[in-house]
């Protein structure tokens, strides 16, 4: 005989079979298939200055995606139209520049840098800056200041800034042993570059505009050898120092390249008085790559000036059989008794009065000012970090492009002048020459 069930056991036997049912409908609606979306096509309209999109949405779930976003993760470009139009038509070019500097224990130059970049006349609307911090010595401020800067920069307050520092720092009369240099320089060279640094009332009227953009990049690479003129300019680490120089132009540039960058230009940050026009200058040839002439002003003592970069060069026979008698890894350097080349140096063809729009073909090309069509390094064109034919980060630059059908040039006579840095001998001679002054008027 069975036990009678209680009325609490029926309603318990109810409640648990009306939860299995809810949770079976539930399951069941959870299996159901989901209703699929597509993200709504896009319509290009591609012209020669570029392409225009159109979204066509299909309904009103299509709408939701966009709108949260999801559906603008997919980006179009046409590199036909980045290959870099300006040299067709400067005064019209809306091409994006891609700024690139790269730095090392620079705090000291940052100032004359960065008004050298505001004083670029390409629309600073169409202009990406890009800098790369490598390498610095303990105590060094590079990475803070070039901070600073830069958000001062896209504030539009920077120059002011400047002024103010200068202000300050010449109220204080502050002055190292290491300027006493300019006491012997060209009178007129100074003044040109007081007026450059220090006269608002000839800065072009966009002097204060933002940049499209500036990144700052940090990255070191073991660079050991001192950034004295003594230490980066002895011919026994020429080849170590450019192959370690070679890698960080190659991490800047690979960084920093985006797709609608048409070209690219490397500046170096000691370069103290350039043509604020010199990229639309460079841009106007129908050249893949393109260089100005370097120059450095020079005490009055030692003849005023002098040509200071020459690794941009004609290639020559004696070279090519130089070469032939060097190992695999040696790095020719130019300038130095042990690397007899007699090549043709850009710097030394230079003429005060020449035309400034010359150019001629080059095989190797110095860094401090190169402008390049995105598009070569696109194709693979990059600063070797070993020896290439016995050539090492921007010469070996110039030699590969060359070998790979891009057209190279350089402006003989379109002068870009770099700062005077003092080498020990040459302080110790100012030296002398300030106690013999001494002297002088003591009698």
């Amino acid at each position: 005989m069975q036990p009678k069930r209680t009325v609490r056991g029926a309603k318990r036997t109810k409640l648990i079979v009306a939860a299995l049912l809810i949770a079976f409908l539930y399951l069941l609606l959870r299996l159901k298939p989901a209703k699929t979306h597509s993200v709504a096509p896009k319509k290009f309209t591609v012209t020669k200055d570029g392409y225009t999109e159109e979204a066509i949405k299909e309904d009103e779930d299509t709408e939701q995606i966009l709108d949260s976003g999801y559906g603008r993760n997919v980006e179009f470009y046409d590199l036909d139209n980045y290959l870099g139009k300006g040299a067709l038509n400067v005064d019209k070019s809306k091409d994006v520049v891609l700024f690139l500097m790269p730095l090392r224990n620079a705090e000291h130059v940052l100032p004359m840098a960065f008004h050298n970049m505001m004083n670029l006349t390409y629309d600073h609307s169409l202009i990406d800056i890009a800098f790369l911090v490598s390498d610095c010595s303990p105590g060094d401020t590079t990475l803070d200041t070039v901070l600073e800067y830069s958000v001062a920069l896209q504030n539009g307050t920077l120059a002011d800034d400047l002024l103010e520092q200068e202000r300050i720092k010449k109220k204080a009369n502050v002055q190292g042993s290491s300027d006493l240099y300019q006491l012997y320089m060209d009178p007129d060279y100074i003044a040109n570059v007081q007026r450059a640094y220090n006269s608002p009332e000839s800065y072009h009227k966009d002097y204060r505009k933002p940049f499209r953009s500036v990144t700052i990049f940090t990255k070191d690479f073991g660079q050991i050898i001192g950034q004295g003129f003594s230490d980066r300019h002895a011919v026994k680490v020429q080849g170590i120092r450019r192959k370690l120089m070679g890698r960080a132009r190659n991490w800047l540039t690979s960084s920093a390249l985006q797709p609608y960058h048409s070209w690219v230009y490397w500046r170096d940050v000691d370069i103290e008085t350039c043509p604020g026009l010199v990229i639309q200058d460079l841009m106007k040839h129908d050249y893949d790559v393109t260089v100005p002439n370097i120059w450095r002003p020079l005490p009055t003592y030692l003849g005023g000036e002098q040509p200071y970069d020459l690794n941009s060069w004609m290639e020559s026979d004696p070279a090519l059989a130089l070469a032939k008698t060097l190992e695999e890894d040696d790095v020719i350097v130019e300038g130095y008794a042990e690397y007899p080349t007699y090549r043709v140096h850009l710097a030394y063809i230079r003429e005060a009065d020449g035309n400034p729009d010359d150019i001629v073909d080059l095989d190797g090309i110095g860094g401090v000012s190169i402008l390049a069509k995105a598009r070569i390094i696109r194709q693979g064109v990059n600063f070797p970090a070993f020896s290439l034919w016995n050539h090492a980060e921007t010469e070996a630059f110039g030699k590969m492009a060359r070998a790979m059908g891009f057209r190279v040039g350089g402006l003989p006579h379109y002068t870009i002048w770099h700062i005077f840095e003092p080498s020990e001998d040459d302080l110790k001679h100012i030296a002398k020459l300030e106690r013999k002054k001494r002297r002088q008027l003591k009698a």
